[in-house]
């Protein structure tokens, strides 16, 4: 059983988000309690690069049913604390 850090999925989110963006950086810092909108990079098309990052690094198979999970930063983490 695989125990997911915050710190570590803080950091996974950040780097999609700048990656999909095409930005160096945020327009505010992804944090332990970010959740969508919060930096505003993190949209609903950001959202799938996010779930798709999340599930290709945990090497964990997601449903579609799992997506309202990735809505922020808290509920991402326990659920893949959880799942893993």
């Amino acid at each position: 059983m695989k125990h997911v850090s915050v710190e570590e999925l803080v950091s996974l989110i950040d780097t999609t988000l700048c990656e999909v963006s095409g930005t160096g950086s945020l327009s505010s810092p992804v944090l332990p309690d970010s959740q969508m909108g919060e930096p505003a990079e993190w949209d609903s098309l950001a959202f799938i690069a996010v779930f798709t990052a999340v599930a290709q690094k945990y090497q964990v198979d997601l449903a579609d049913d799992d997506a309202f999970h990735f809505t922020s930063v808290p509920t991402m983490h326990a659920f893949l604390n959880e799942v893993l």
